[in-house]
């Protein structure tokens, strides 16, 4: 079965407003039947807020900045070419930047070239010739004349970070894929869980998407596939973005390695770009952010004085007063583990206890008394103060 939803998205948990929403003090999704009232946004409406005026860095000298694609696979060889126009010869710097704004490549260093058009291509390797790992890159030119006037082209000086909210989509648990449209090259979230309850997926976690149709691989449970989200009453989802400089390409196919680690690996932190103002419009907090740190972390449940487990080996037996303790996986405790957490715990997807400013690891006394007998849902909703939020759910059966 296959469905179209309109997208009316803000979860009760999302940017970290945890108490405000349980107290019902966020905005919600209108009820199911007024839904076909509130109109899609396509990119056909030019529904995107403009960007405030700036002065440009370039446009006499150097101009008509284009790339020859929008997405390529280094792995098999290609290349992405970047033109341009020069009105007068000049000495020209191409650099290839990462999503942290730093270098990735000098392609054309201090070159002399002729006046009219120039064609520079990028391999999608970093300057040690390593093929980048799957994300989304942009450059900046510098040229300058024998009379020493210099024109900067870089994209985010009057681009990027402009979030947009999309607002329909097509679900089909069955093929397992989500498809929506994008009205232009951005970095995507989507969340989706229960209205009033937990955060319980987050299906992309602020990866480049291309614009136009894009299908992305969910199967319409949580992310311990152990709900029917899709089914559920009170299924919510948010899919929101926020715009990628101009002329970002988005490099894929490399399975060897992901960004973070990536980022990880270097001995020596790659040169930063140099500041430059940006729009004076509002952009995503997360549009600044470092992609080695703005993700979602895992999360693991540790449950002390249990009573087992049942035939399942997954559904934990619990009894009277157990310990929960909460906190982060191995590999994320390097990043976030001296922040502070909104922690929000649910009892089968309804509110349950909360601390609103704790630290990993945290250790709850889970009382159980006044716990019906039973298999439950627990679920930990763990938000940091940038709105990254993990995710686990665990089986517990109360037995007295």
């Amino acid at each position: 079965m296959k469905k179209c939803i309109s997208v009316l998205i803000l979860f009760l948990i999302y940017s970290c407003a945890v108490q405000s929403a349980v107290k019902n003090d966020a905005p919600i999704s209108p009820k199911p039947e007024l839904l076909s009232e509130i109109p899609a946004r396509t990119s056909e409406e030019s529904a995107l807020s403009p960007i405030a005026d700036i002065k440009p860095l370039y446009g006499k000298l150097l101009s008509n900045i284009k790339i020859s694609k929008t997405s390529f696979n280094p792995q098999y060889g290609q290349r992405v070419d970047i033109s341009f126009h020069l009105s007068k010869p000049a000495k020209v710097t191409t650099h290839v930047y990462d999503p942290d704004w730093e270098l990735v490549k000098t392609i054309v260093d201090d070159k002399n070239l002729v006046q009219g058009e120039q064609i520079v291509s990028w391999n999608g390797k970093d300057m040690d010739g390593n093929v980048m790992p799957d994300e989304a890159y942009f450059c900046t030119i510098t040229a300058e004349d024998k009379t020493g006037t210099k024109e900067i082209y870089d994209p985010t000086t009057f681009t990027g970070g402009i979030e947009h909210d999309i607002t329909s989509a097509d679900i089909s648990p069955e093929n397992g894929t989500l498809i929506y449209k994008m009205p232009e090259m951005g970095r995507v979230l989507i969340r989706t869980g229960i209205e009033g309850g937990p955060l319980l997926n987050t299906v992309v976690d602020w990866k480049p998407r291309i614009k136009g149709m894009v299908t992305e691989y969910w199967n319409g449970k949580d992310k311990d596939n152990l709900v029917d989200l899709y089914n559920h009453p009170k299924f919510k989802m948010l899919i929101t973005y926020f715009s990628l400089p101009d002329n970002s390409v988005i490099s894929y196919g490399n399975k060897r390695i992901e960004y973070r680690d990536y980022k990880r690996s270097l001995i020596v932190q790659r040169p930063a770009k140099k500041k430059r103002a940006s729009p004076a419009s509002k952009t995503s907090q997360h549009y600044r952010l470092s992609r080695t740190v703005d993700y979602s972390p895992d999360v693991k449940i540790d449950f002390i004085n249990t009573q087992g487990t049942d035939s399942d080996g997954t559904t934990i037996i619990l009894k009277g007063k157990t310990i929960v303790k909460v906190e982060l996986d191995e590999q994320d405790k390097v990043i976030f583990q001296n922040q502070q957490f909104e922690i929000v715990f649910f009892l089968d997807n309804e509110f349950y206890a909360e601390d609103e400013a704790g630290y990993t690891p945290f250790n709850w006394v889970w009382d159980l008394s006044n716990v019906e007998e039973g298999e439950h849902l627990l679920t930990v909703n763990l938000s940091s103060f940038k709105d990254q939020i993990g995710i686990l759910s665990r089986k517990v059966r109360v037995v007295k």
